[in-house]
Parts: structure tokens; sequence; C-alpha cells
């Protein structure tokens, strides 16, 4: 069930009161879920790339995420799951700099990211041609820390 942005703001409001001022509540919508080559091993981190593309891009750039690289990523070994999000709530207001986009990726290790097949999805022609048209990204590990 979809939040409505009138629920997004009120809970803005209460994150304000407890986290400050800087705080931002963003709706986010499943753009694509993928199971991956190491699905059935227990994920250790969770690796976060959050961004926004060019104008005109956004479209292209989902396209190449949908078709290419996040299929060719949940074929890594090492990778438990790889799902895409959308910002519903990004550029609603006047100086607003949410990214529009997140990429999120469960890894066994993070050195799945310097794997040879991690790293040859990222160096295809197609993917030549979609990062340079990325802007304000910012990549983040994080690790599972289980109860």
């Amino acid at each position: 069930m979809e939040m409505r942005p009138a629920v997004c703001h009120a809970l803005q409001v209460l994150f304000h009161k407890v986290c400050g001022r800087g705080t931002r509540v963003s709706r986010l919508q499943l753009a694509l879920h993928s199971e991956a080559h190491s699905q059935a091993e227990v994920p250790k981190f969770h690796y976060v790339v959050e961004t926004d593309t060019d104008e005109d891009w956004f479209d292209k750039i989902a396209q190449w995420y949908d078709e290419e690289h996040m299929l060719g990523l949940a074929a890594v070994p090492g990778l438990t799951s790889a799902m895409r999000l959308i910002n519903l709530d990004a550029r609603c207001e006047e100086g607003d700099n949410r990214p529009r986009s997140f990429a999120c990726y469960d890894l066994t290790n993070p050195e799945v990211l310097g794997s040879p097949p991690w790293l040859a999805v990222r160096h295809t022609a197609w993917s030549d041609v979609a990062r340079p048209h990325f802007k304000n990204t910012l990549r983040t590990m994080m690790m599972i820390i289980e109860p």
C-alpha cells in the first residue's frame, strides 16, 4: 500500500521533533527486485548507490539498470539480492537535494565489489554511456548486524 504524501509529511514533522530539522522522510517505490546468484547465502553487507541523473536521462538510466546492470550484477557470486528503488518525494520542494534513485545490493562480503565478475558488469559499453550522466552519487557500504 502506497503511503500518501500527507502521511509522509506528518512523519517528517515527528522526526524533526525527535531527530532535528535536518531529517527528511521519503516514500520509496520498488522498481526492480532480483534474486541473485548467492541468494541461499546469508548477506553480511548492504551496499547502496544513491544517485540522480542529468536532465532527460532518468528513463534511459532506468532502462540500463533494469535491462543490463541489475540483472548482470545479480549473476555475480556473493550477491544475495539486488533491488532498485525510486524516491517518490525527490525534488518535491525548493532546494530539495534528495536522490531520486537507489540501487541496493546485499552481499556476502565487501570484496564482491572488486571481483572480476562484478567489474565486468560495471565496464560494459552501455555502462560507459550511462554512468557519465549520474549526478550527486553517494555510495554507502553497511555491515548487517545480526541480533
